[in-house]
């Protein structure tokens, strides 16, 4: 992908060649056309994290190591979670076909310049998979808040957009603009919990509207039926065909459920 090479300069592991590798092979030429074909009305919005050290100083190797800890304690009790402080982390959305109007420092357009590095953003776990992104990687107009910045895991600042729709006055009209009659989410939560970001402080399923809207058949929550064994560095390839095996088996069981049929007829 031409204007996509940062890579060779960054030095980064083999964990991230293959994440790097990844979205290239999935996103190739055809595919782009696809996604960005101008005669779609179809929306797609990626979501990151943007980080920022409180003293304005440069995103170091330590900044990293703790937002790594971060990920790494969020499924342990509240008072086990390491959550750094005298950071700001902002969401900043990527959407395709976004209106002029919406365009801000926290919602920015998608476009086949930056889609493939702002996907690796929005996946990007710090030390476990190199170093965070910064803005010039993304190939998009700086703001001021994106001095000494990094982008990474979209999950740290956001996991779920339904509350922050509702409340943040930034995000309101993206929101508006982004509504669907219906709405799919796949969580990786054995329990269908759906928290709102990665460290899973707030859990959103008894969030007024979301409750309403699975009541109304508007909100279809589809999650594993069993603990899954693969975590999200793990390495070991029988394991993750394993975890892969397992939830084709789910999802062949699911589309033939009548409850799912009926939910995706239009």
């Amino acid at each position: 992908m031409k204007g996509w090479n940062y890579w060779g300069t960054r030095g980064e592991s083999r964990f991230r060649a293959h994440l790097h590798s990844s979205i290239a092979y999935v996103l190739e030429e055809p595919e782009l056309a696809g996604v960005f074909n101008k005669d779609l009305e179809k929306k797609l919005l990626i979501f990151t994290t943007r980080v920022r050290r409180c003293d304005g100083k440069p995103f170091e190797a330590i900044d990293r190591a703790r937002f790594f800890l971060k990920s790494a304690t969020r499924k342990l009790p509240p008072a086990l979670k390491y959550l750094p402080r005298n950071y700001f982390e902002d969401p900043v959305i990527f959407a395709r076909n976004l209106p002029e109007e919406l365009r801000s420092e926290y919602v920015r357009p998608l476009t086949r310049r930056n889609c493939h590095a702002v996907i690796e953003a929005s996946c990007l776990v710090p030390v476990a998979m190199g170093k965070p992104l910064i803005p010039q990687d993304l190939q998009q107009g700086s703001y001021p808040g994106d001095h000494h910045s990094v982008f990474m895991d979209g999950g740290y600042a956001l996991k779920m957009p339904m509350r922050l729709f509702e409340r943040d006055p930034r995000f309101q009209a993206v929101g508006e603009w982004a509504h669907a009659g219906k709405t799919i989410i796949f969580c990786c939560d054995p329990m269908g919990h759906l928290w709102e970001t990665s460290a899973r402080l707030h859990r959103l399923n008894d969030l007024p509207s979301v409750m309403r809207a699975a009541g109304e058949d508007r909100l279809l929550v589809i999650h594993p039926d069993h603990k899954v064994e693969a975590g999200f560095l793990c390495v070991d390839h029988a394991t993750t065909m394993r975890t892969f095996h397992r939830g084709q088996e789910q999802a062949h069981r699911l589309l033939s459920s009548g409850k799912v049929r009926a939910f995706l007829q239009v």
